[in-house]
């Protein structure tokens, strides 16, 4: 459950990965990077789109792939629903968080229960205001620079995230300056990676869509 919430959490930090060469960022690039992702995330109101994700395991020569939607409104609102191979929906709606499986079986948290859900919900939305990437209590902070994309990798430091997380790099699309792809480093060598396509910016989303019961 942690780790789904973690995924969700670091997609918020606003790739087609390839091969073009990324060098470490100059501080005027740096800036720069900083400002155009700060000023995107300050203009997004809503967010929809599809998202696939890839689990690569060390152990194994496989790959595990999932796909579904997302859902996300400035208001604190946000709905990561899996689709294929499984159904699966996480719903935060500013005061609770909902985790529904296929079966129907619901699990409700209240945040303010929680310290540890505090915590998420404040490094989610330090994320999408833009704010996250200045965060040196929660990570280490590397940007590099190419004229196609820019990466920001995350090397976490708080004790919780280090056991699940050797590295988060964010690939930025450099048209609109938020996130195409999220990869995730263990510390066991699997890697976790999240396509996010079909991004439809500043739609109307019914409140149905983040109703925690």
């Amino acid at each position: 459950m942690k780790r789904v919430l973690f995924f969700v959490v670091v997609l918020f930090f606003s790739i087609n990965v390839n091969a073009q060469k990324l060098v470490p960022a100059t501080s005027e690039q740096k800036q720069l990077m900083l400002e155009r992702i700060t000023a995107s995330s300050a203009n997004m109101q809503s967010l929809i789109c599809n998202f696939e994700q890839v689990k690569e395991l060390s152990i194994l020569n496989e790959k595990m792939i999932s796909k579904g939607k997302m859902y996300y409104r400035s208001d604190n609102c946000l709905r990561w629903e899996y689709t294929s191979p499984y159904i699966y929906t996480f719903v935060l709606n500013d005061k609770k968080i909902m985790m529904q499986a296929e079966s129907g079986k619901k699990n409700v948290i209240d945040i303010k229960s929680s310290r540890f859900f505090q915590e998420i919900v404040k490094v989610m939305m330090n994320g999408i205001n833009g704010t996250g990437l200045k965060d040196i209590k929660s990570f280490t902070v590397n940007y590099y620079w190419s004229e196609n994309q820019w990466r920001v990798n995350l090397i976490p430091l708080q004790k919780e995230m280090k056991k699940m997380f050797s590295t988060i790099k964010l690939t930025f699309n450099v048209n609109d300056y938020t996130v195409d792809n999220v990869e995730m480093d263990e510390p066991n060598g699997d890697t976790t990676t999240i396509l996010l396509t079909g991004k439809q910016f500043n739609k109307t989303i019914e409140n149905a869509k983040f109703t925690v019961d």
